[in-house]
């Protein structure tokens, strides 16, 4: 096997290996997305008097988040690995293609994208909001550990915010990795 073809075969490996990430990732936000709203529909029909179900969710939401920022982190440390070592001596230049141009995108499509990279934090303000309903019903805001109750969830909601925060980042990652590479060059 001559050099060309020993590098042809691992950047398939690795272009295999972005795909098997980007499955994984989706299919972690289907499944997170599924069960936050089990353990919701759950803690709604069950009318129990324990709004504290609401923050189960949360349970869910933190590890699941942060495996999609892991594998996002992956797709850019590798698409940034086959720009600096591979491509620039292949006929293949699709990530660094892909790394370059800029689509044009409407305001709404923007939202949407911005949306898909946020869900560990909507499925966690939802869980919020339901959950300080159902406190706010069922036991009241009539001390000040019904407010630190209240409002200590927000915590989780941060966590969140940052992970999905670095998710959404994911292009600038990949300038980061380009640029790590290429100090091993």
């Amino acid at each position: 096997m001559d050099e060309q073809e020993s590098k042809l075969e691992e950047y398939k490996m690795l272009r295999e290996e972005i795909q098997n990430c980007v499955e994984r990732d989706n299919s972690l936000v289907t499944f997170m997305v599924t069960a936050v709203s089990t353990i919701l529909t759950f803690a709604i029909s069950a009318n129990l008097q324990v709004p504290f179900l609401f923050l189960i969710s949360f349970c869910i939401i933190i590890p699941f988040t942060g495996r999609i920022s892991h594998y996002k982190t992956n797709v850019a440390r590798i698409s940034a690995y086959l720009i600096v070592f591979l491509e620039p001596e292949m006929d293949i230049k699709y990530e660094t293609r892909n790394s370059m141009v800029k689509s044009a995108k409407s305001k709404i499509s923007k939202l949407l994208v911005a949306m898909r990279n946020y869900v560990g934090l909507l499925l966690g303000i939802l869980s919020y909001a339901i959950y300080l309903v159902e406190y706010n019903n069922k036991i009241g805001f009539s001390n000040w550990w019904d407010w630190i109750f209240g409002i200590l969830p927000v915590i989780f909601l941060i966590l969140i915010f940052l992970m999905d925060k670095k998710i959404d980042n994911v292009q600038q990652e990949k300038a980061k990795w380009i640029e790590n590479w290429k100090q091993l060059l």
